[in-house]
């Protein structure tokens, strides 16, 4: 039960993010309007943050950071492509119906869920012993004198 739970504590990380980031694409967009990589900032770092934070028992400290930062960038870029076309429509003067704010809100939850839980499937968890994959020992030489020496 014990090696469960590093996992099931990933899986809340990964819901709980995908709600972050949609709670946090107005205030992106908001501060993005005038500084992007700013806004940028604020959707991206707190939910790389909760997954890499939540990831570290599950898959170990390097490759914990590196799937978050994955999971956020690539949830991110398309939020950003969903982003922009909205306001293309918005500022065409076509306005923006119920589905495309919809849509602006549920992109970066779909996509957080559906990358964090790839990474759960295809991403080896860590050891038990830690992140390090264990290394055999040396075989054993006998001596002349009858006892065993590891090299």
């Amino acid at each position: 039960m014990g090696h469960r739970m590093p996992r099931r504590v990933a899986v809340a990380g990964i819901v709980g993010a995908a709600v972050l980031a949609a709670v946090l694409v107005v205030p992106g967009l908001h501060i993005g309007a005038d500084a992007p990589w700013l806004g940028a900032v604020v959707l991206l770092m707190p939910t790389a943050a909760v997954l890499a934070v939540t990831g570290y028992r599950h898959y170990g400290f390097g490759r914990a950071v590196a799937i978050a930062l994955s999971v956020a960038v690539a949830a991110g870029a398309v939020s950003w492509l969903v982003a922009m076309f909205t306001l293309v429509r918005a500022l065409s003067g076509a306005g923006v119906e119920p589905p495309w704010a919809i849509l602006l809100f549920l992109t970066p939850v779909v996509s957080v869920l559906a990358l964090g839980a790839l990474a759960l499937r295809i991403v080896p968890a860590r050891s038990e012993s830690g992140d390090q994959p264990t290394v055999p020992a040396a075989p054993a030489v006998p001596t002349p004198d009858g006892h065993e020496v590891r090299e």
